[in-house]
């Protein structure tokens, strides 16, 4: 195990030397940063450093008697008990907001609303986050300050100049598209529960989480009834009544042949049986997703491919519409099959229910798996 760096006279706080090299260590997050083996310019850097990272004596002394501030803490309190119930997250969104917030808590807490200065904000997002990440904690930060800004407890948001710092990057993700002889390859590494899945998610254009909603009961008249969950609160769009085309029909059928007994069209059978998770046979939106990586990466078409731009699960939806236009579907019956907004859509009211439904066709033909 490598000996701890040691503090030597002539240092400023947070500034270590080993073996003749110069390392910053983050007062926040306690990450190391190399700073070269010029000590005059590492302690020059320290410093800087030390006079954006630490706070001053006199926003200890003003925390410390609480004379008029606020802390980015009471910031996120009551952001979370104003702004937070009013935004109608869906269940994994209020789960992700409520972790950023938490992080930030725990980073940026103590510090004095105030005395947040734009070179502080740069300085802890990029020293503390990269890529999406970035991006992600930036925007629930940039929120925090403009709630601050309502309430009157600032002036300015520090958090607005710092997109600049980050524009020469590509914050979001480019993932590289499946193309069809990509899915048949992945699509013979994948177990059969994983086939079907992708069959239903190409066929039919949903998302995932609908995906593993649906069940056999959803099945009337000829067609899969289904409520979209990311639009479900947007009115129209958000219900759908899918035609049974050949292809839809024959993936459901091997849905009901696969010899476990579950009411869901996405289904396998587990190595344990769980209590209070749902039905025992579901599978989880993070295990499909990890499931299909792993067949990906077994199928060796993308082993040349940067991590950050891998094709996940969500791109077969990009796929199948690709595949609708090159069997002559227009792109405004791409988009109601999606459940986006079209001027085309059609509307209709199904006997002995209350809600409109939304009556689109899903008919893509698939060449048989080899």
């Amino acid at each position: 195990m490598a000996a701890r760096p040691r503090k030597k006279r002539g240092l400023c706080p947070n500034l270590y030397e080993s073996n003749g090299l110069f390392r910053y260590r983050h007062p926040v997050n306690k990450t190391w940063h190399a700073l070269g083996r010029d000590k005059q310019e590492a302690v020059r850097a320290a410093r800087e450093l030390n006079s954006i990272l630490i706070p001053s004596t006199q926003q200890l002394i003003n925390s410390i008697l609480a004379i008029g501030e606020k802390t980015i803490a009471d910031i996120i309190d009551a952001f979370k008990a104003d702004i937070v119930p009013n935004k109608e997250l869906m269940p994994r969104s209020a789960q992700e907001l409520e972790y950023r917030l938490n992080r930030l808590e725990s980073d940026l807490g103590d510090m004095s609303i105030r005395s947040l200065s734009v070179e502080q904000v740069a300085s802890y997002l990029d020293l503390s986050f990269k890529g999406d990440a970035y991006k992600q904690h930036r925007s629930v930060l940039s929120q925090l300050c403009q709630f601050a800004i309502v309430k009157g407890w600032l002036v300015e948001n520090p958090v607005a100049p710092t997109l600049s710092t980050r524009q020469s990057q590509r914050i979001r993700k480019q993932r590289q598209r499946i193309t069809w002889e990509a899915y048949q390859a992945i699509y013979q590494h994948a177990e059969e529960w994983l086939q079907i899945a992708m069959d239903l998610a190409i066929i039919t254009l949903q998302r995932r989480s609908d995906l593993l909603r649906l069940k056999f009961s959803d099945i009337k008249d000829g067609r899969l009834y289904l409520v979209q969950s990311k639009t479900e609160k947007h009115g129209d769009c958000a219900r759908l009544a899918i035609g049974l085309g050949p292809s839809l029909k024959k993936v459901i059928k091997r849905a009901r042949c696969t010899g476990i007994n579950s009411p869901l069209l996405i289904h396998k059978q587990p190595q344990r049986i769980l209590t209070g998770q749902g039905h025992w046979s579901a599978v989880k939106p993070d295990y499909l997703s990890r499931s299909f990586s792993k067949a990906r990466d077994a199928s060796g078409i993308y082993e040349n491919i940067s991590k950050e731009i891998l094709p996940t699960f969500h791109e077969l939806r990009s796929l199948g519409g690709l595949l609708y236009e090159q069997q002559g579907w227009s792109k405004a019956q791409v988009r109601q099959l999606m459940g986006h907004t079209s001027d085309k859509m059609t509307e209709h009211y199904l006997k002995g229910h209350d809600t409109r439904w939304t009556q689109v066709d899903a008919d893509l033909i698939l060449k048989d798996q080899a």
